[in-house]
């Protein structure tokens, strides 16, 4: 009976993979490995590739980074096309993602056009908040307090209503959103208390404690921020 698994690799340290995504790498048929732009390389695989079966077949599909849900449901569809193809000849297929298959990941969007027969098995990995707070040595919240997940690219009314409610943040895709961020962190007092992680777990990784200097150089590529009301 084929399977398919959506694996998580964790935020880039390669020491951070699971032991059941090493075991299911090791075995798979076929692997998925999505990447922003043809032939522009995959991080997530780069993670990985020490780990994936050397029998196994290799299939890169381009899943642009664009913030439209029509888009990326089409993307998806072709993917589940490929694993219900491989499916069929009792594969066993992989589909690798940064971090983890449950929070912002395409690969949910293979998931809503999959065939209900398929049989998916999603392994979770580590969160780039959760090993950036690690790097940090820092608690994400304490006792009873909210934690907000926050989309740098989200409306600037539900960012500022899920700071209210909660008493640790970590916003993400930060990458073109720089401006906004440093002016709703003002504006909620909470630039001090604000940490950037860069490329956390990957090489070059950085830990900017100045935030509101270092947003206004430009675009900040896997970044992720991470604030708290009070440390």
């Amino acid at each position: 009976m084929s399977k398919f698994y959506g694996i998580g690799v964790g935020p880039g340290d390669k020491e951070l993979l699971t032991l059941k995504a090493v075991r299911v790498l090791e075995n798979i048929d076929l692997l998925i490995i999505p990447e922003a732009k043809k032939s522009n390389g995959s991080i997530a695989y780069e993670i990985a590739k020490d780990f994936i079966n050397p029998r196994a077949e290799i299939i890169y599909m381009e899943f642009p980074m664009v913030n439209n849900t029509e888009i990326m449901y089409e993307v998806g569809k072709k993917a589940a096309r490929v694993v219900e193809s491989y499916a069929a000849d009792g594969k066993d297929i992989g589909f690798i993602t940064l971090g983890d298959p449950s929070v912002y990941s395409t690969y949910s969007y293979i998931l809503k056009n999959l065939d209900s027969e398929v049989e998916v098995e999603t392994i979770p990995g580590i969160t780039s908040f959760c090993a950036s707070a690690a790097l940090l040595n820092k608690p994400l919240v304490t006792g009873e307090e909210i934690l907000s997940i926050i989309p740098a690219t989200a409306d600037e009314e539900l960012i500022n209503r899920a700071i209210d409610v909660s008493g640790g943040q970590a916003f993400l895709k930060v990458f073109n959103h720089s401006e906004k961020l440093i002016n709703i962190l003002n504006e909620k007092g909470l630039i001090d208390n604000s940490v950037m992680v860069k490329r956390c777990g990957l090489e070059g990784c950085e830990v900017v404690h100045s935030i509101e200097e270092h947003l206004k150089k430009g675009k900040q590529y896997l970044s992720i921020v991470i604030s708290r009301k009070e440390y």
